[in-house]
C-alpha cells in the first residue's frame, strides 16, 4: 500500500512601507546565505489562544486537550531556542486577513477560518507578517476545520501537538526542512500510517533545534558551515539553486543541521555545536521535493533543483573523511560539481506493508523490514545500502525486490537496531552499482517515547 501524507501549508506575508503585501519565501530572499532569516525582535512573544479552543469542535475528537497540545508545542520551541512565550486569551476566532494584521498572534481552531483552506487540504496554516526590515511583527495559526484531529493517535486523524509544533516553527520564523525526520519537514502523516501513531513531529529534531538557535541563540555562540555550489552548463558557470545540504555527527550518525542553497548557490548549515561532522549534498527530488520547500512550492524558481546534479559527499571525496568544527567557528566550503541528471532517485520509504514520505519510527533492540521505492533502485545491491548510525545494521541476505504497483522499482531490506542507540534522526545511504549516491536524510527516527495507537 502507498499512503500519501499531506503537505502542511503556510502563507507568509510581508508587510512593507505603505502596507503593500508581498508573498514572501526565503527561497527568494535577498539574504545571500540561502533561505531568509526572519525572526522576532521581541521576547517574550505574546500568543493569544482563541476562545474557539474552549468549546467542542466537530473536527476534533471529544476529550482531546487542545490547549495542552499548544502548550507542549510552545514549550518544545522555548526549550530549543530560549524563546519565551506569554499566553493570553482572545475572543477572536478568525486570523488576520492577508493584507492587514491586527497585532494579535492568534492560535485558533474555529470553523470560521474555512475560507483559508478553500484550495488546500493542509491540516493547518500560519500567516506571518513582517515589518519593512523583515522582522516578524505578527503570526496567526488556524487549524483546517475540514481535517480531523486528536491527541491520542486515533487512526485517520492528525496529531494535534505535531501540527502545532510545526506551525509554531513557522510562527518563530522557520522555513520547511528537507530532513525527513524533522518537525519542520513539509509533510504531516495521518495517525495510522505504518500502523502507528504519527507522533514523531512532536519531538524536535537536532535540525529543528539548530535552525531555531541560529535565529534566537546568543550571537556568535554557535558554529556554521557555509559556501557555494556551482557547476558548468554549456560552457557557462551556473549556481545550483535548491540543493539540500545536510550535516551528520560522525560519532552517532545523527543529522544535526541542514540548508537549502539559494538562487546564488550559497548555503549555510548553522546553529552547530563544536564537533566532528560529515557534510552531504543532493538535489531536492526525494520524499521532500523542491515544490515542498518555500511558500508551499508557489515561489517562482523553486520547482526543481536547477541545474540538476548528482548527490555527493561534500566534506571530501570519501565518506570516511570528516570536518572538525570548533566552537564559535565559521567554516567556508564551496564546491564545483558536474551537472548531471540523477538516475538513482529514491522517492518513497516505508515499513509495515506501506510506502509513504513520513519518517520511519524505530524502537531500540528490534529488527525492521524497510522499503525504499524510486528510480534506479533495481541497480542497488545489499553492499550499496548503509545507515549513518553505527547502532543500526543492515541484515545480510535480506535484500529483495517488492511490488507496490508504483511507477518505479521498490526494494525491501532488514535492519537491526541496537538497544543502546541514542535518540535522533538517521540517514539511509544508497549507492548504485555504477557508483551513484543517494541519501534519505533523517528517514529513520529514534524517539524513546512510547508508541501507543488507539484502536
Amino acid at each position: 500500500m502507498t499512503r500519501a501524507v499531506t503537505t502542511i501549508g503556510t502563507i507568509i506575508i510581508a508587510l512593507v512601507a505603505g502596507m503593500l503585501p508581498g508573498h514572501g519565501s526565503s527561497a527568494a530572499s535577498p539574504d545571500p546565505t540561502g533561505f531568509g532569516e526572519h525572526r522576532w525582535l521581541r521576547n517574550p512573544i505574546i500568543v493569544s489562544l482563541s476562545s474557539s479552543m474552549d468549546g467542542p469542535s466537530p473536527n476534533i475528537k471529544p476529550g482531546s486537550d487542545v490547549k495542552a497540545a499548544v502548550r507542549h508545542a510552545l514549550q518544545s520551541w522555548s526549550d530549543a531556542a530560549g524563546i519565551q512565550f506569554l499566553e493570553t486569551s482572545s475572543a477572536n476566532e478568525i486570523i488576520s486577513p492577508a493584507n492587514e494584521g491586527d497585532g494579535v498572534n492568534l492560535l485558533t481552531v474555529s470553523a470560521a477560518n474555512a475560507s483559508e483552506f478553500a484550495a488546500s487540504d493542509a491540516p493547518a496554516r500560519t500567516r506571518v507578517f513582517y515589518d519593512s526590515g523583515g522582522a516578524i511583527v505578527e503570526a496567526d495559526t488556524a487549524l483546517n476545520p475540514t481535517a480531523q484531529f486528536s491527541d491520542d493517535g486515533t487512526p485517520g486523524t492528525y496529531d494535534l501537538e505535531s501540527t502545532f509544533a510545526h506551525e509554531i516553527g513557522h510562527l518563530i520564523g522557520l522555513e520547511h526542512s528537507a530532513v525527513i525526520g524533522a518537525t519542520m519537514q513539509p509533510r504531516q502523516a495521518l495517525n495510522g500510517v505504518y500502523g502507528l501513531p504519527a507522533f514523531t513531529q512532536r519531538s524536535l529534531s537536532e535540525d529543528d533545534i539548530a535552525n531555531a538557535r541560529a535565529l534566537y541563540g546568543r550571537r556568535g555562540g554557535w558554529s556554521s558551515i557555509s559556501g557555494r555550489l556551482t557547476t558548468n552548463v554549456a560552457g557557462r558557470a551556473r549556481s545550483i539553486f535548491g540543493a539540500n545540504i545536510f550535516a551528520e555527527d560522525v560519532a552517532s550518525g545523527n543529522v544535526v543541521g541542514s540548508s537549502i542553497s539559494s538562487t546564488s548557490g550559497t548555503y549555510r548549515v548553522q546553529g552547530l555545536r563544536a564537533g566532528v561532522y560529515r557534510l552531504f549534498a543532493q538535489p531536492l527530488d526525494g520524499p521532500v521535493a523542491a515544490q515542498d520547500i518555500g511558500a508551499n512550492g508557489s515561489q517562482a524558481g523553486l520547482i526543481e533543483t536547477t541545474p540538476p546534479f548528482r548527490s555527493f559527499v561534500a566534506s571530501s571525496s570519501s565518506p570516511s573523511q570528516s570536518l572538525n568544527v570548533g566552537a564559535n567557528s565559521a567554516i567556508r566550503l564551496s564546491y564545483f560539481v558536474f551537472s548531471r541528471s540523477p538516475v538513482l532517485t529514491p522517492r518513497l520509504i516505508g515499513m509495515n506493508g506501506e510506502l509513504s514520505t513520513a519518517p520511519l519510527p524505530l524502537r531500540p533492540g528490534e529488527t525492521f523490514s524497510i522499503y525504499v521505492a524510486g528510480e534506479g533502485l533495481d541497480d542497488i545491491t545489499l553492499d550499496g545500502i548503509s545507515i549513518s548510525s553505527p547502532f543500526i545494521h543492515v541484515v545480510a541476505n535480506s535484500l529483495s525486490e517488492v511490488d507496490f504497483a508504483t511507477a518505479y522499482p521498490a526494494i525491501s531490506f532488514e535492519i537491526m537496531v541496537d538497544r543502546n542507540i541514542p535518540p535522533g534522526d538517521y540517514t539511509i545511504r544508497l549507492q548504485s552499482a555504477k557508483g551513484e549516491l543517494a541519501f534519505l536524510p533523517g528517514a529513520l527516527t529514534i524517539d524513546l517515547a512510547p508508541l501507543v495507537l488507539d484502536k
